[in-house]
């Protein structure tokens, strides 16, 4: 795999088919955790860490440990129903970490985040890319699927991050009273999600 196509993974799970505002998913903590940037770049760190970790430790559960001993039964594929089980595991696992280390060192932001720390295990961005490594065939090298999820990661940190520093500023703005609230936020992240379609014409 060459180092272009490498890039190619990354920039297209990074802007164009960005997790959060092409695919909809990770909306919770996007729309939850927005509201201040530095909390924003914290949250977008830990979903960055545990997508990674995730994507590159399910990938190598399936890879070295599913497949083999269901080839040892005359079946690759004879212990992939336990996929998805193995996937919920290793997320929660990494986010426990995650919420150990905060906890210890970052109390404040540990404490900032509330409940959409611990909500990151259901994070459907997360558990997504990990389907998503798991079912495509371009991503069965490891290689490519470290750099799917680290990409994935990153531009779910980008889209929320850049919601923040929108959400900051609009604070200081005249918002008619029918769109304070929710209504702004949502629209907010529906222009934001136009201003990234753009992305799709890159190779054109």
């Amino acid at each position: 795999m060459s180092f272009g196509a490498l890039i190619g993974i990354f920039l297209g799970v990074a802007l164009v088919n960005n997790m959060v505002l092409a695919g909809f998913m990770g909306i919770c903590p996007f729309l939850g955790v927005s509201r201040k940037v530095d909390m924003a770049v914290g949250m977008g760190c830990a979903v960055t860490f545990v997508m990674t970790v995730s994507g590159v430790v399910t990938w190598l559960l399936v890879h070295a440990v599913l497949t083999p001993i269901g080839a040892a039964f005359g079946n690759p594929e004879a212990l992939y129903f336990l996929k998805y089980v193995i996937f919920i595991m290793v997320i929660a696992s990494m986010v426990q970490l995650v919420e150990m280390y905060l906890r210890k060192f970052f109390p404040s932001l540990y404490t900032a985040f509330g409940v959409f720390l611990p909500l990151i295990t259901t994070n459907c961005a997360i558990l997504g890319a990990c389907l998503l490594i798991d079912m495509k065939p371009e991503y069965q090298n490891l290689l490519n699927a470290t750099v799917f999820a680290f990409g994935g990661g990153i531009g779910f940190m980008m889209a929320i991050t850049i919601m923040a520093g929108i959400r900051e500023h609009i604070r200081f703005s005249d918002v008619p009273r029918c769109l304070q609230g929710p209504g702004i936020t949502l629209l907010m992240a529906g222009m934001l999600a136009l201003a990234f379609m753009g992305f799709t014409g890159i190779g054109k």
